[in-house]
């Protein structure tokens, strides 16, 4: 199914993986400018331009109409809009809201009802939330882990992740909020919904990005030094298959046909990774959906005799 897609000249903004009985890859073009491609083939599905940045009162009927057009082609809502003035996170069905309005002013909207989150003062460095039962987990600016249910705080919680000024911290969550992935950007730890330290990894290289299956049996990261995407099983952190992201794409079918391959360094964006090991990632203006099947696999440590 490995298939790539050039698709403009600028940096693709963001992807998203979106399942439903058709899977789609979202593609983020501009702030505002999305298209979608079937995750399987890579055919064109539809496209649009979202009008919701030129309504800032959310208290409108013209914003709860605008609402409407975050639901993609296969039935489900965006996961993230950058609307400008507000990072919006939803839910699968889109009845709930997280927005990031910067400076460590974040809002959950639960049935119309915008009810603050304290993170006491810190600017939140990374932010994810879980689709089906609204988990909120924030790394802060110390790089501790922040947990919410729903708008009711877990608790903070200190696993040793450090602040560099030149890594930027990132998280992912499972579907159910049962696991949440962070990364520093030298280590990975996993917790589980109530901040409970699963397992830590300290890494030989340099964590660009992570993003876990919906489930959170697989994990991805990508290597903003070499390149290379790796895959993890997401209950040991036991490294399972790797390839140079430039490598995935150069073997990946053209869906047309002329196109060009994205320069070997360039940065990879929009890493994300499904249950059945599909990957789908871009550099520059060229996206590319591959699967772990055409990665090189790793040997599993064997305990000794």
């Amino acid at each position: 199914m490995a298939w790539r897609l050039h698709l403009t000249n600028q940096a693709i903004q963001r992807l998203d993986i979106l399942p439903n009985t058709q899977s789609l890859l979202a593609i983020w073009l501009r702030q505002d400018r999305v298209v979608y491609h079937d995750l399987a083939s890579g055919v064109a599905v539809g496209e649009q331009t979202l009008e919701m940045f030129k309504a800032a009162d959310r208290k409108s009927n013209t914003w709860h109409e605008l609402l409407n057009e975050l639901v993609v082609p296969n039935g489900v809502y965006l996961p993230v809009v950058d609307a400008g003035y507000a990072v919006i996170y939803l839910t699968d069905d889109g009845q709930m809201r997280l927005y990031d309005y910067g400076n460590g002013e974040l809002a959950l909207e639960i049935e119309g009802k915008e009810i603050p989150l304290d993170i006491d003062g810190q600017s939140p460095l990374a932010i994810a939330l879980d689709r089906f039962l609204g988990l909120v987990a924030i790394l802060d600016e110390d790089a501790k882990l922040r947990i919410f249910q729903q708008h009711i705080s877990v608790g903070v919680f200190d696993f040793g992740l450090e602040r560099d000024a030149y890594l930027r911290p990132t998280i992912a969550i499972s579907r159910g909020g049962s696991v949440i992935f962070c990364s520093d950007g030298k280590r990975i730890a996993v917790t589980d919904s109530g901040g409970k330290l699963l397992k830590m990894l300290e890494t030989h290289h340099t964590i660009g990005q992570i993003a876990c299956s919906s489930s959170g049996r697989r994990v991805a990261t990508s290597d903003p030094d070499t390149g290379v995407i790796r895959v993890y099983d997401g209950n040991d952190l036991a490294a399972t298959h790797q390839r140079h992201a430039i490598d995935l794409m150069a073997d990946a079918r053209q869906v047309q046909l002329m196109a060009e391959l994205p320069p070997a360094g360039v940065a990879l964006r929009g890493l994300n990774i499904d249950d059945d090991g599909v990957i789908a990632f871009a550099m520059s203006g060229v996206v590319c959906v591959t699967d772990i099947h055409v990665m090189d696999e790793l040997p599993r440590p064997q305990p000794l005799l």
